[in-house]
Protein backbone atom coordinates (compact mmCIF):
# COMPACT_ATOMS: atom_id res chain seq x y z
CA UNK A 1 0.00 0.00 0.00
CA UNK A 2 1.44 3.18 -0.54
CA UNK A 3 1.89 5.46 2.48
CA UNK A 4 0.39 9.25 1.37
CA UNK A 5 3.06 12.11 1.54
CA UNK A 6 3.19 13.89 5.15
CA UNK A 7 1.55 17.35 4.26
CA UNK A 8 3.84 20.49 5.37
CA UNK A 9 4.54 23.74 4.39
CA UNK A 10 6.85 22.02 1.27
CA UNK A 11 4.65 19.35 -0.16
CA UNK A 12 1.39 17.95 -0.30
CA UNK A 13 -0.67 14.76 -0.09
CA UNK A 14 -0.33 12.27 -3.28
CA UNK A 15 -2.65 11.52 -6.01
CA UNK A 16 -3.22 7.97 -6.08
CA UNK A 17 -3.63 8.28 -9.63
CA UNK A 18 -0.30 9.68 -10.15
CA UNK A 19 0.94 6.15 -8.89
CA UNK A 20 0.86 3.08 -10.64
CA UNK A 21 -1.06 0.52 -8.97
CA UNK A 22 1.02 -1.99 -9.43
CA UNK A 23 4.61 -0.74 -9.29
CA UNK A 24 3.95 2.12 -7.00
CA UNK A 25 5.85 4.35 -9.31
CA UNK A 26 5.46 7.93 -10.56
CA UNK A 27 3.05 8.18 -13.13
CA UNK A 28 2.83 12.07 -14.49
CA UNK A 29 -0.56 12.22 -15.73
CA UNK A 30 0.39 15.56 -17.93
CA UNK A 31 3.06 13.28 -20.19
CA UNK A 32 0.93 9.67 -20.51
CA UNK A 33 -1.49 9.60 -23.31
CA UNK A 34 -4.39 10.61 -24.34
CA UNK A 35 -3.36 13.65 -22.25
CA UNK A 36 -0.18 14.05 -23.87
CA UNK A 37 -2.11 14.53 -27.01
CA UNK A 38 -3.04 17.46 -26.45
CA UNK A 39 0.42 18.39 -27.28
CA UNK A 40 0.40 17.99 -31.23
CA UNK A 41 -2.80 19.66 -31.31
CA UNK A 42 -0.96 21.77 -33.75
CA UNK A 43 0.73 19.34 -35.49
CA UNK A 44 -2.59 17.80 -36.78
CA UNK A 45 -4.00 21.51 -37.33
CA UNK A 46 -0.69 21.82 -39.57
CA UNK A 47 -0.81 18.78 -41.09
CA UNK A 48 -4.62 19.86 -42.35
CA UNK A 49 -3.11 23.00 -43.01
CA UNK A 50 -3.59 22.40 -46.69
CA UNK A 51 -7.07 21.54 -46.57
CA UNK A 52 -8.09 23.94 -44.14
CA UNK A 53 -5.75 27.33 -44.88
CA UNK A 54 -5.48 29.65 -41.64
CA UNK A 55 -7.50 28.09 -39.65
CA UNK A 56 -5.33 25.84 -38.42
CA UNK A 57 -3.39 28.74 -36.25
CA UNK A 58 -6.34 27.94 -33.80
CA UNK A 59 -4.76 24.34 -33.36
CA UNK A 60 -1.76 26.19 -31.90
CA UNK A 61 -3.86 27.36 -29.12
CA UNK A 62 -4.40 23.97 -27.16
CA UNK A 63 -1.32 22.65 -27.75
CA UNK A 64 0.42 25.81 -26.32
CA UNK A 65 -1.64 25.90 -23.27
CA UNK A 66 -0.85 21.89 -22.42
CA UNK A 67 2.95 22.89 -23.04
CA UNK A 68 2.76 25.82 -20.47
CA UNK A 69 0.93 23.96 -17.85
CA UNK A 70 3.49 21.15 -18.38
CA UNK A 71 6.39 23.39 -18.32
CA UNK A 72 4.88 25.16 -15.08
CA UNK A 73 3.97 21.67 -13.34
CA UNK A 74 7.64 20.49 -13.52
CA UNK A 75 8.79 23.85 -11.80
CA UNK A 76 6.45 23.27 -9.39
CA UNK A 77 6.32 19.94 -8.68
CA UNK A 78 9.01 17.68 -8.48
CA UNK A 79 6.32 14.42 -9.14
CA UNK A 80 4.24 14.27 -6.17
CA UNK A 81 6.34 16.97 -4.15
CA UNK A 82 6.16 20.60 -4.03
CA UNK A 83 9.60 21.71 -4.56
CA UNK A 84 10.40 24.74 -7.43
CA UNK A 85 13.38 24.31 -8.97
CA UNK A 86 14.14 26.34 -12.81
CA UNK A 87 16.46 23.59 -13.79
CA UNK A 88 14.02 21.08 -13.90
CA UNK A 89 11.31 23.76 -15.80
CA UNK A 90 14.19 24.59 -18.21
CA UNK A 91 14.40 20.93 -19.27
CA UNK A 92 10.88 20.62 -19.85
CA UNK A 93 10.97 23.85 -21.50
CA UNK A 94 13.70 22.07 -24.07
CA UNK A 95 11.81 19.06 -24.40
CA UNK A 96 8.39 20.19 -25.29
CA UNK A 97 10.03 23.00 -27.28
CA UNK A 98 11.25 20.07 -29.48
CA UNK A 99 9.12 16.84 -28.46
CA UNK A 100 5.93 19.18 -28.96
CA UNK A 101 6.68 21.95 -31.51
CA UNK A 102 10.13 21.81 -33.45
CA UNK A 103 10.40 18.07 -34.37
CA UNK A 104 6.88 17.37 -35.30
CA UNK A 105 6.16 20.31 -37.61
CA UNK A 106 9.22 19.42 -39.40
CA UNK A 107 8.26 15.79 -39.80
CA UNK A 108 4.71 17.11 -40.92
CA UNK A 109 6.37 19.03 -43.50
CA UNK A 110 8.07 16.41 -44.47
CA UNK A 111 5.49 14.44 -45.29
CA UNK A 112 3.59 16.64 -46.90
CA UNK A 113 6.64 17.47 -49.39
CA UNK A 114 7.34 13.41 -50.08
CA UNK A 115 3.65 12.96 -51.00
CA UNK A 116 3.72 16.30 -52.90
CA UNK A 117 5.84 14.11 -55.46
CA UNK A 118 2.54 11.63 -55.96
CA UNK A 119 1.46 15.10 -58.29
CA UNK A 120 4.78 13.37 -60.95
CA UNK A 121 2.74 10.64 -61.77
CA UNK A 122 -0.30 12.86 -62.90
CA UNK A 123 -0.58 13.99 -66.79
CA UNK A 124 0.97 17.43 -65.76
CA UNK A 125 4.40 15.59 -64.43
CA UNK A 126 4.56 18.40 -61.54
CA UNK A 127 5.03 18.08 -58.07
CA UNK A 128 1.24 18.91 -56.11
CA UNK A 129 4.06 21.95 -54.31
CA UNK A 130 4.50 23.59 -57.39
CA UNK A 131 0.83 23.06 -59.02
CA UNK A 132 -0.63 24.57 -55.75
CA UNK A 133 2.85 27.44 -56.33
CA UNK A 134 1.46 28.31 -59.86
CA UNK A 135 -2.03 28.02 -58.69
CA UNK A 136 -1.55 31.17 -55.87
CA UNK A 137 0.11 33.18 -58.67
CA UNK A 138 -2.59 32.66 -60.80
CA UNK A 139 -4.74 33.79 -58.01
CA UNK A 140 -2.92 36.85 -57.05
CA UNK A 141 -3.02 37.32 -61.25
CA UNK A 142 -6.52 37.20 -60.91
CA UNK A 143 -6.87 39.40 -57.93
CA UNK A 144 -4.24 42.12 -60.20
CA UNK A 145 -6.91 42.45 -62.74
CA UNK A 146 -4.32 41.09 -64.91
CA UNK A 147 -7.26 39.11 -66.65
CA UNK A 148 -9.31 41.89 -67.54
CA UNK A 149 -5.97 44.32 -68.80
CA UNK A 150 -5.40 40.96 -71.37
CA UNK A 151 -8.48 40.70 -72.94
CA UNK A 152 -8.39 39.65 -76.20
CA UNK A 153 -4.51 39.50 -76.18
CA UNK A 154 -4.41 35.92 -75.27
CA UNK A 155 -0.93 35.25 -76.21
CA UNK A 156 0.09 37.98 -74.09
CA UNK A 157 -1.32 37.20 -71.14
CA UNK A 158 -0.22 33.55 -71.27
CA UNK A 159 3.47 35.20 -71.83
CA UNK A 160 2.80 37.53 -68.70
CA UNK A 161 1.59 34.77 -66.38
CA UNK A 162 4.50 32.25 -67.41
CA UNK A 163 6.62 35.06 -66.72
CA UNK A 164 5.66 35.55 -63.31
CA UNK A 165 5.43 31.81 -62.65
CA UNK A 166 9.41 31.57 -63.41
CA UNK A 167 9.91 34.85 -61.46
CA UNK A 168 8.19 33.68 -58.57
CA UNK A 169 9.75 30.37 -58.62
CA UNK A 170 13.08 31.45 -59.25
CA UNK A 171 14.43 29.35 -61.92
CA UNK A 172 16.63 31.75 -62.99
CA UNK A 173 18.30 32.15 -59.76
CA UNK A 174 17.60 35.92 -59.59
CA UNK A 175 17.30 35.98 -56.42
CA UNK A 176 20.33 34.76 -54.13
CA UNK A 177 18.95 33.92 -50.65
CA UNK A 178 19.18 30.73 -48.07
CA UNK A 179 15.42 30.78 -47.95
CA UNK A 180 15.11 30.78 -51.62
CA UNK A 181 17.47 28.15 -52.50
CA UNK A 182 15.23 24.83 -50.33
CA UNK A 183 12.37 25.84 -52.14
CA UNK A 184 11.02 22.49 -52.62
CA UNK A 185 9.93 22.75 -56.41
CA UNK A 186 13.15 23.04 -57.24
CA UNK A 187 12.88 19.70 -57.94
CA UNK A 188 10.65 20.30 -60.44
CA UNK A 189 11.55 20.59 -64.32
CA UNK A 190 11.47 24.10 -65.54
CA UNK A 191 9.74 22.85 -68.99
CA UNK A 192 6.84 20.87 -67.09
CA UNK A 193 6.01 23.89 -65.09
CA UNK A 194 5.94 26.28 -68.11
CA UNK A 195 3.49 23.76 -69.65
CA UNK A 196 1.58 23.37 -66.44
CA UNK A 197 1.46 27.34 -66.35
CA UNK A 198 0.50 27.58 -69.82
CA UNK A 199 -2.72 24.58 -69.44
CA UNK A 200 -3.62 26.44 -66.03
CA UNK A 201 -3.72 30.34 -67.32
CA UNK A 202 -5.48 29.21 -70.50
CA UNK A 203 -8.37 27.33 -68.46
CA UNK A 204 -8.76 30.61 -67.04
CA UNK A 205 -9.01 32.81 -70.49
CA UNK A 206 -11.63 30.09 -71.72
CA UNK A 207 -13.50 30.63 -68.67
CA UNK A 208 -13.75 33.76 -68.50
CA UNK A 209 -14.39 34.06 -72.24
CA UNK A 210 -17.30 31.36 -71.22
CA UNK A 211 -18.50 33.83 -68.64
CA UNK A 212 -19.10 36.86 -70.62
CA UNK A 213 -20.17 35.51 -73.43
CA UNK A 214 -21.69 31.98 -72.59
CA UNK A 215 -23.44 29.19 -75.04
CA UNK A 216 -26.43 27.23 -74.14
CA UNK A 217 -24.28 24.33 -73.17
CA UNK A 218 -22.18 26.83 -70.79
CA UNK A 219 -24.94 28.10 -69.01
CA UNK A 220 -26.39 25.05 -67.72
CA UNK A 221 -22.67 24.58 -66.23
CA UNK A 222 -21.84 25.23 -62.17
CA UNK A 223 -19.67 28.32 -63.39
CA UNK A 224 -21.82 30.01 -64.82
CA UNK A 225 -24.65 29.72 -62.67
CA UNK A 226 -21.99 30.69 -59.80
CA UNK A 227 -21.46 33.85 -61.67
CA UNK A 228 -25.03 34.45 -62.36
CA UNK A 229 -25.30 34.10 -58.55
CA UNK A 230 -22.82 36.69 -57.79
CA UNK A 231 -24.59 39.19 -60.48
CA UNK A 232 -27.38 38.86 -58.19
CA UNK A 233 -26.10 39.31 -55.06
CA UNK A 234 -25.34 42.76 -56.04
CA UNK A 235 -21.41 42.01 -57.32
CA UNK A 236 -20.36 43.98 -60.84
CA UNK A 237 -19.38 41.55 -64.15
CA UNK A 238 -16.02 42.47 -63.28
CA UNK A 239 -16.03 41.22 -60.00
CA UNK A 240 -18.28 38.22 -60.34
CA UNK A 241 -16.20 36.93 -63.13
CA UNK A 242 -12.82 37.32 -60.55
CA UNK A 243 -14.46 35.66 -57.91
CA UNK A 244 -15.31 32.65 -60.11
CA UNK A 245 -12.09 32.40 -61.80
CA UNK A 246 -10.69 32.38 -58.39
CA UNK A 247 -13.09 29.93 -56.67
CA UNK A 248 -12.04 27.42 -60.59
CA UNK A 249 -8.52 27.50 -59.99
CA UNK A 250 -8.98 26.56 -55.85
CA UNK A 251 -11.08 24.24 -56.65
CA UNK A 252 -8.42 22.22 -58.90
CA UNK A 253 -5.95 22.08 -55.81
CA UNK A 254 -8.49 19.56 -53.83
CA UNK A 255 -7.70 16.71 -54.67
CA UNK A 256 -3.50 17.60 -54.57
CA UNK A 257 -4.08 18.99 -50.79
CA UNK A 258 -6.02 15.70 -50.11
CA UNK A 259 -3.04 13.95 -50.25
CA UNK A 260 -0.31 15.87 -48.77
CA UNK A 261 -2.88 16.01 -45.92
CA UNK A 262 -2.62 12.37 -45.75
CA UNK A 263 1.47 12.48 -46.05
CA UNK A 264 1.13 14.86 -43.42
CA UNK A 265 -0.85 12.35 -40.76
CA UNK A 266 1.32 9.29 -41.67
CA UNK A 267 4.69 11.12 -40.76
CA UNK A 268 3.26 12.51 -37.46
CA UNK A 269 2.14 9.28 -36.68
CA UNK A 270 4.96 7.32 -37.09
CA UNK A 271 7.54 9.66 -35.65
CA UNK A 272 5.27 10.74 -32.63
CA UNK A 273 6.29 8.28 -30.13
CA UNK A 274 10.17 8.08 -31.44
CA UNK A 275 10.29 12.02 -31.06
CA UNK A 276 9.28 11.67 -28.12
CA UNK A 277 11.97 8.70 -26.90
CA UNK A 278 15.00 10.26 -28.84
CA UNK A 279 14.65 13.78 -26.98
CA UNK A 280 13.54 12.45 -23.42
CA UNK A 281 16.33 9.58 -23.45
CA UNK A 282 19.01 10.79 -25.87
CA UNK A 283 19.18 15.11 -26.58
CA UNK A 284 17.74 15.60 -22.78
CA UNK A 285 19.02 12.45 -20.78
CA UNK A 286 22.11 12.76 -21.87
CA UNK A 287 23.46 15.50 -23.00
CA UNK A 288 21.31 18.79 -22.57
CA UNK A 289 20.48 17.59 -18.81
CA UNK A 290 23.45 17.15 -17.37
CA UNK A 291 24.93 20.45 -18.80
CA UNK A 292 21.66 21.93 -16.75
CA UNK A 293 22.79 19.80 -13.89
CA UNK A 294 26.05 21.70 -13.83
CA UNK A 295 24.61 25.21 -13.78
CA UNK A 296 25.10 26.84 -10.61
CA UNK A 297 22.99 29.30 -9.68
CA UNK A 298 24.32 32.11 -7.52
CA UNK A 299 22.02 33.12 -4.73
CA UNK A 300 21.57 36.51 -3.55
Amino acid sequence: MIKPIQTNSATYRADNQTRNKKTGEYVDPLMNWPLRGAAFSNEVGEALRPLIGNYANLTWVPALMYIGADVYDKYKNNQTEYSPNSKRCLKQAIFQGLASIFLPVITVKIGQNSFSQFGKFSKDRVSLNAQEHVSKVAEQFIANGKMRAFDGKDKECVEEFVSQVYDSMDFNNKKDSLKNSFKVFRLDSKEKVGNFAEKTINDLINLRKDLINPTPEIKKGKWYSKYKYALKNGQTENVAVKSVLTDFQKSKLLKGNFIKTIGGFIALGLAIKPIDHFVEDVLIGKYVGPQIDKFHIKKK
